[in-house]
């Protein structure tokens, strides 16, 4: 596809000269007002904020021109002077970062050295750029200049935007279609030209998928680019990004060069006898390529073999080499593309190439698709990782493509127990152990592993955790992925009764408890994803001393959202000594949509409430 692109610029290049529109402000046009100036918005709040970031694109030369200004207002804002943007792999770039010493105007320009390429697909690149010299106060300016059209434009971002501003020329060489997302409206939108000005910083709320799905911006994707003795279809349908995908040299010619796992797969049919003991072998095989942590739609090795060779590879290269040992094992697998939660989701209403970031295995059955992605070192064959629960995917069959719903019908389950006794001394000691399952399990090894060891573990468990002292702690099942991972902790706290005029309070949860609301907001725009159905369960034993008086427990309740969406429910007891609670809480529902919003934050209202009710003893 490059090469049809460079082929139409130098076409298109000889018709006529361009034309452009005059730009808002010219690269390296800045002046002393600009820096001596603090603040271009009225979001005191802001680290840093967007002055100006013009395109335009040149359809006589199919190319792209874009000038990016940002004014760092704080050292949080720093992190806007090391951005990454996605291009063709012949971009040129220059960039400038300007301060204010001693009255005058101080220029540091951007060395080739701060510029670093990756290659996404077959001719999307990710540019990195680090600009120099950045503090508050200065403004930094980066042009770039592209062949094509821009696959994405913010409008929006999560700092201030004074202005911003897309022209397009049309070409009757190629045909584009965009897609509109966000809530805040454009000043001007015609054809061929938008402007945005003075567009508030969009400000993410918990429990939500990429911004990119609600901030004000465009996603673009060429459907054709025709001249005479050329046609090619890119995203005019799915079937023709299936094509496309398949003609790659980075995603199709791996495919097919599979001859290597023939020795894998004999192995896996002699060992085996069931179609789901095949299927968890061929994974658990795969899985012991080490992912290196990239989120890749395309190869980078090109040959799968030398992936497995190395034991090392990115996203695709592992879940591809997955398809090809499925299908030596006469599975009917696929790929099935998606872009990622970080990454936006896909439209449901047009095709697609550009958005596109990730691929997984997908397994045609009589009945549905089993869905696998083998890059997570703790994960299970029937667990997806929660990048990849996105809405829809695509599957990529040769005969035909279909939308896959990206999920999972696994759950994070945990159950905590406490076991402790209340000595005189009003000291707390015994033992406290979980047991995680699914998606809990996952997460917990994957953060067990960050650490240098069980101390480090310790400490960090540690940390808050006033008048905490742990005696011993045990793991088991760390390495049986698909056994609950089991943690015990034995214990003695201090200071966890609180002694108002002769009566002790007891905060029963201890450290489970919910102290905070996440949805702080009166009113959400945005629904509340959480990926996976979340199950909680806590029981609490507190064994006391004889001659106690229980002057207060917590009073016994229900609670349920409409439709079951939630529930909430706290139960005590008391038996010879021994006070038991068990509280239990479901999230029902992967997603919440804005008209459940007002239920759910006063549901985590009730919940916490109800949470921090005290056990109320009197020491005879």
């Amino acid at each position: 596809m490059k090469e049809l692109f460079f082929t139409l610029a130098l076409l298109v290049g000889l018709i006529s000269n361009a034309y452009a529109q005059k730009a808002p402000v010219k690269f390296g046009d800045v002046n002393k007002t600009d820096l001596m100036v603090n603040m271009f918005s009225a979001d005191t709040s802001a680290p840093a904020v967007i002055l100006c970031d013009y395109g335009y694109f040149y359809n006589q030369l199919f190319q792209t021109v874009r000038l990016l200004r940002v004014k760092i207002l704080k050292k949080e804002g720093y992190n806007w002077a090391n951005r990454t943007f996605n291009t063709d792999s012949k971009t040129a770039i220059r960039g400038k970062t300007y301060n204010l010493v001693n009255n005058e105007i101080e220029e540091t320009k951007l060395k080739s050295e701060s510029i670093f390429k990756t290659r996404i697909t077959d001719d999307i690149y990710e540019m990195r750029v680090a600009m120099p010299n950045v503090r508050e106060g200065s403004i930094i300016d980066i042009e770039f200049v592209y062949s094509g059209i821009p696959y994405e434009w913010d409008f929006q971002q999560e700092i201030p935007v004074v202005h911003s501003e897309l022209v397009m020329q049309p070409s009757r060489y190629m045909k584009y279609q965009k897609n509109f997302f966000g809530y805040e409206p454009l000043i001007v939108n015609t054809p061929g030209r938008w402007v945005a000005q003075n567009m508030p910083a969009f400000k993410p709320e918990p429990f939500m998928t990429s911004s990119k799905n609600f901030r004000s911006r465009f996603e673009f994707d060429i459907e054709y680019i025709s001249f005479p003795g050329s046609y090619l279809s890119v995203a005019s349908t799915w079937d023709a990004v299936r094509d496309l995908l398949l003609e790659s040299w980075y995603f199709g010619d791996p495919l097919r060069a599979d001859g290597y796992q023939n020795s894998v797969a004999k192995e896996i049919n002699a060992k085996c006898k069931t179609e789901t003991e095949k299927i968890k072998m061929a994974y658990e095989t795969t899985q012991k390529i080490k992912w290196d942590e990239t989120e890749r739609l395309y190869t980078d090795k090109g040959l799968l073999s030398s992936v497995v060779k190395e034991g090392k590879g990115n996203s695709a290269e592992i879940n591809l080499s997955l398809i090809q040992l499925l299908r030596k094992l006469d599975f009917n697998a696929v790929p099935v593309v998606l872009s990622t939660r970080s990454h936006g989701r896909l439209s449901g209403f047009k095709p697609s190439y550009y958005k596109l970031n990730y691929v997984i295995a997908g397994i045609i059955t009589g009945k549905d698709t089993l869905l696998l992605d083998a890059t997570e070192e703790h994960g299970t064959y029937d667990l997806l990782p929660l990048r990849a629960l996105n809405g829809m995917g695509q599957c990529m069959d040769k005969k035909f493509t279909s939308w896959v719903p990206l999920e999972c019908d696994k759950k994070d389950k945990q159950y905590i127990l406490y076991n402790l006794t209340i000595g005189n001394d009003q000291k707390l000691t015994g033992k406290i152990g979980y047991s995680k399952s699914e998606y809990a399990a996952l997460d917990f090894r994957n953060d067990y592993d960050e650490f240098n060891g069980d101390e480090e573990y310790l400490k960090d468990y540690k940390e808050g955790k006033t008048g905490l002292k742990v005696i011993s702690h045990q793991i088991t099942n760390l390495d049986s992925l698909y056994k609950p991972v089991n943690e015990e902790f034995e214990l003695e706290i201090k200071n966890a009764l609180n002694d108002i005029n002769g009566e002790l309070y007891l905060s029963p949860l201890l450290f489970e408890q919910i102290k905070e609301n996440p949805f702080k907001q009166a009113d959400r725009k945005y629904p509340i994803d959480f990926g996976y159905l979340r199950d909680k369960t806590i029981v609490v034993t507190y064994t006391i001393p004889s001659g106690t008086t229980i002057l207060s427990l917590p009073e016994a309740t229900t609670m349920q959202l409409p439709g079951d969406a939630a529930s909430f429910s706290c139960k005590a007891s008391v038996s010879e000594g021994i006070i038991q609670i068990m509280y239990k809480m479901c999230l029902n529902k992967k997603v919440y949509y804005q008209t459940e919003y007002a239920d759910l934050r006063e549901f985590y209202n009730q919940v916490i409430s109800k949470e921090a009710e005290p056990i109320i003893l009197k020491f005879n």
